[in-house]
């Protein structure tokens, strides 16, 4: 008979006797008395078991020997047949205390009842939070157009750059006005800002410059380009650039 690693015995299959093998393939009609005298050509049997679902066989069994020798001689043994099929036999150890230790579970009721609460919480909530919440109303942003031949939009600014800095980085250029868009509600500066030129001329040199050398405020490169609007300062809505 082969040798091959052990096999735990389940707390179902299990026998309180020592010097066990565990009986592999076997024929489902063999008997406990059948498999005993298979196994007493070995040595002296304590007991035979073919492990059964209700009647059925479930073509495996343990054999448990008076002595220890005789498991020796089971497992290191040429193979055996019975009724024509080949018996694996493997040395069996009892199931240790870990592995006996059954899992709990919480009872089926309990967790549907827990799932059904938990969805019905989740369900609940977006609901309560659409009823308080009013719908946002976002501004609408002007349609693309020609770019504006007197306006320029300055942006990356810092946020606490007033109107008159923001004019006087233009100081080179004849401008009618310069001003920062903030919120409506916080006055908060929104980062941007515009300027508008005496002419088309000042704003095309304007930016040209500032394109090939970038002004840097406070290590923030600013970001000029022609407006899209002749009316960019309005504080309501954010004016799309070229």
């Amino acid at each position: 008979m082969s040798a091959s690693p052990k096999i735990t015995e389940s707390p179902a299959e299990k026998v309180d006797l020592p010097n066990k093998v565990f009986v592999g393939n076997l024929p489902f009609k063999t008997t406990d008395e059948e498999l005993r005298e298979q196994f007493e050509k070995v040595g002296p049997v304590a007991e035979a078991r073919v492990i059964r679902r209700g009647k059925r066989s479930l073509g495996y069994g343990f054999v448990a020997f008076v002595s220890a020798s005789s498991v020796d001689e089971c497992v290191s043994g040429t193979k055996v047949e019975l009724d024509g099929r080949t018996i694996n036999v493997e040395a069996a150890r009892p199931m240790s205390e870990t592995e006996k230790a059954p899992t709990k579970r919480r009872p089926r009721r309990a967790r549907k009842a827990k799932e059904e609460s938990v969805e019905a919480k989740s369900e609940a909530k977006p609901e309560a939070k659409q009823e308080a919440r009013k719908p946002r109303v976002r501004a609408k942003k002007p349609e693309d157009g020609p770019a504006s031949e007197t306006v320029a939009y300055v942006g990356n600014l810092p946020f606490a750059t007033t109107d008159d800095e923001l004019s006087a980085l233009f100081a080179g250029f004849s401008i009618s006005s310069a001003r920062i868009v903030t919120n409506k509600k916080s006055s908060r500066s929104k980062g941007y800002g515009f300027v508008t030129f005496a002419s088309h001329g000042d704003q095309t040199n304007a930016i040209a410059k500032f394109s090939a050398e970038p002004l840097v405020v406070a290590d923030r490169p600013l970001n000029i380009k022609a407006a899209l609007s002749e009316s960019p300062v309005s504080d309501s809505a954010d004016v799309e650039t070229s």
